[in-house]
C-alpha cells in the first residue's frame, strides 16, 4: 500500500506539474485539478485508485482542450476505450501517437528494471496477471507526462490526417516520418537535463536512477521511499503574456516600435 501511494503520489505530481508549464503557453482549468488534488484519500488500494481516476479525468481533460485547439479534425475525445490499450486499435492520431509513445516508454522502463533485477510480474498498483508485467505499468505512471508532452509538441508542429494510415478496420498507424518525428520529440525531452542529487543529469538518468532507488527500498537496504522527479520545464518564449503583448499592439504602436506591417500580422 505505501509503494503504491508513494507511486500515485508522484504521478500526480507530474500530472500537476506538466499542466502548470502549458498553462503558460495554452488556457488550461488548474482550479479543478487543485480541487481533486485536495480531495487526496490514501486509505486503501480503492479509494487510491478512485483518486488516480479523478486526477486522471481532471488532466485528460485539460490535454483534451490542447489536443482539440492543435488539431481539431483529429477529433480525439478520450483515453477511456479499453480498445486503446494497444497502438493497433488506436481509433484517432492523438491516441495511435499516445500508444505509440507508451510503447517507446515502456521498453525503456523494462530495460531499466531488467538491468536492476527486479521481477516484473510482480506489481503493487496494477494486478498481477499472466503474461502480465505489472511493475512495468506501475513505474511507467511516473514518466507518462513526458510521452503526452512529446505528442502536444509533436501536433505543433502542424500534423495532418494525411501523416497517418488507416487501416481497412479503421484503426489508425503513424506513418513512418510521423513515428520519426515523436521518436525524436520523446528522445529530446529525455535528454534534457535537470538539477537531481546536487549534479545535473538526463531525464533519461534520473528514471533510472528512481528506479534503482526502489529496488533498495525493496530489498531493505534503504528505509524510505520517495520518487524524485523533477517539475517539467517547458523552454520556449512564445508564452501568453509575450503573445497578448504582441496582440495589443495597435497600427500607432507598431510604427512607433519601426514593425513592419506583415511581421507583425505574421
Amino acid at each position: 500500500m505505501h509503494i503504491a501511494t508513494q507511486i500515485v503520489k508522484q504521478k500526480v505530481k507530474s500530472s500537476f506539474s506538466l499542466l502548470n508549464a502549458l498553462s503558460d503557453f495554452y488556457d488550461i482549468d488548474m482550479k479543478t485539478i487543485n480541487k481533486e488534488i485536495e480531495r487526496a484519500d490514501y486509505d486503501n488500494i480503492n479509494s487510491l485508485m478512485m483518486y488516480e481516476g479523478r486526477i486522471a479525468s481532471a488532466y485528460w481533460s485539460e490535454l483534451s482542450k490542447i489536443f482539440n485547439s492543435l488539431a481539431k479534425d483529429f477529433n480525439f475525445q478520450s483515453r477511456k476505450n479499453l480498445s486503446y490499450s494497444w497502438n493497433m486499435n488506436a481509433s484517432d492520431p492523438v491516441n495511435a501517437m499516445l500508444n505509440y509513445g507508451y510503447a517507446i516508454l515502456e521498453s525503456m522502463i523494462r530495460k531499466d528494471i531488467n538491468t536492476i533485477g527486479l521481477d516484473v510480474s510482480i506489481g503493487y498498483l496494477h494486478k498481477i496477471a499472466p503474461s502480465k508485467h505489472p511493475l512495468v505499468h506501475d513505474l511507467q505512471e511516473l514518466f507518462r507526462y513526458v510521452v503526452d508532452y512529446s505528442v502536444i509538441e509533436s501536433l505543433e508542429s502542424g500534423l495532418k490526417k494525411s501523416d497517418f494510415i488507416t487501416t481497412v478496420n479503421y484503426h489508425m498507424r503513424l506513418k513512418p516520418d510521423t513515428a520519426k518525428l515523436l521518436i525524436e520529440k520523446i528522445k529530446n525531452n529525455f535528454n534534457n537535463r535537470y538539477e537531481f542529487k546536487n549534479k545535473h543529469y538526463s531525464l533519461e538518468n534520473i528514471m533510472f536512477e528512481n528506479i534503482r532507488e526502489f529496488s533498495r527500498y525493496i530489498v531493505g537496504n534503504s528505509k524510505q521511499l520517495e520518487f524524485s522527479i523533477p517539475d517539467t520545464e517547458i523552454k520556449r518564449n512564445d508564452n501568453s503574456q509575450i503573445r497578448d503583448r504582441i496582440m495589443s499592439i495597435d497600427p500607432e504602436k507598431r510604427k512607433e516600435l519601426k514593425i513592419n506591417k506583415s511581421t507583425l500580422w505574421y
